[in-house]
């Protein structure tokens, strides 16, 4: 009677065991799937929370009721057309008539050459010519650290822009704007953003943005919803 007792209490434990065991891996699959979830969601710019951004290196008046932000690298060939086909378009249409602001951010991601454009461009903003110093480095790629963006050739560039060239060659040879640079850039990576062009629009990232027919369809619908 013994013996079959304490069978009995050796299995009633060895299966309390197993369910112990079983609840501990179902609860580790749990958590790993949730894991797996919020990787997911932190990587998907469609689920990017509204966000507040620096105005600095902006256009367009301070009130406008839609606020358009770039992130972009200085180096990618999209930013480049993005830049020269369809900011066009958006200043012209939205910027100039006072329905938009656009404002750029740093996402500078493809090697040193990147940073050290997005530090002259700082410069240059400076002086107050971010805007012009900004075509002039989406208009002079040629190929990923290829020495396009060398810094005597962004010192050249200002030559030609018609800045300040000593105070400009002052503040790259220091480095005066490169945490600022890496902030930014930081930035682009907590939102959760993945490549460039990036566009935001009033703190909400924009699928395809970088085309005028979604980025524009965007702008008019929030525009509506203001009046």
């Amino acid at each position: 009677m013994a013996k079959k007792y304490a069978k009995s209490k050796t299995s009633k434990q060895s299966k309390n065991k197993r369910k112990q065991t079983n609840w501990w891996v179902i609860g580790l699959i749990a958590m790993v799937v949730i894991g797996v979830i919020a990787i997911a969601l932190r990587q998907n710019p469609d689920k990017v929370e509204p966000v507040v951004v620096s105005q600095d290196k902006s256009m367009g008046i301070a009130d406008a009721p839609v606020i358009v932000v770039e992130y972009g690298d200085f180096q990618c060939p999209a930013c480049a057309r993005f830049a020269s086909t369809v900011k066009p378009k958006l200043v012209e249409n939205f910027v100039n008539t006072g329905q938009v602001r656009f404002v750029f951010r740093s996402f500078q991601f493809i090697g040193e050459e990147s940073f050290w454009a997005a530090e002259a461009a700082e410069c240059a903003n400076e002086q107050g010519k971010f805007w012009d110093y900004y075509d002039k480095l989406y208009a002079s790629q040629s190929g990923e650290n290829m020495g396009a963006f060398t810094k005597e050739n962004l010192n050249t560039f200002a030559v030609e822009l018609g800045l300040q060239t000593d105070e400009f060659n002052q503040c790259l040879a220091s480095g005066k704007y490169s945490d600022k640079v890496k902030a930014e850039t930081l930035e682009a990576t907590k939102i959760g953003l993945r490549g460039t062009p990036s566009l935001l629009v009033n703190g909400q990232y924009i699928e395809g943005g970088g085309q005028y027919e979604i980025l524009s369809r965007k702008i008019q619908d929030l525009l509506a919803k203001s009046q």
